[in-house]
C-alpha cells in the first residue's frame, strides 16, 4: 500500500471577477498547475496544465466569461 503525503505547493487565489467566478491557481511542479475556478451557479471547473501559457490562456478566457 502507498503512504500518501501532502505536497508543497504554491497558491494564487481566490479571487472574484466581476461576473462572480472564484479562482485560485496551485503549482505542485514546474510542469504541474491546477486552476479551480467556480461559477456563480456553483459549477466547479478544474483543469491541470503543464505549462503557464495554457494556464494563462484560460484564467483570461474565465476573466472574460468567454471560458467555453
Amino acid at each position: 500500500m502507498t503512504d500518501l503525503k501532502q505536497m508543497p505547493f504554491h497558491q494564487w487565489g481566490p479571487w472574484i471577477n466581476q461576473w462572480g467566478y472564484v479562482t485560485t491557481v496551485a503549482q505542485f511542479d514546474d510542469d504541474d498547475i491546477m486552476l479551480k475556478s467556480i461559477t456563480p451557479y456553483r459549477h466547479k471547473i478544474v483543469k491541470r496544465f503543464c505549462d503557464w501559457e495554457d494556464c494563462q490562456k484560460a484564467i483570461e478566457l474565465i476573466e472574460q466569461d468567454r471560458r467555453f
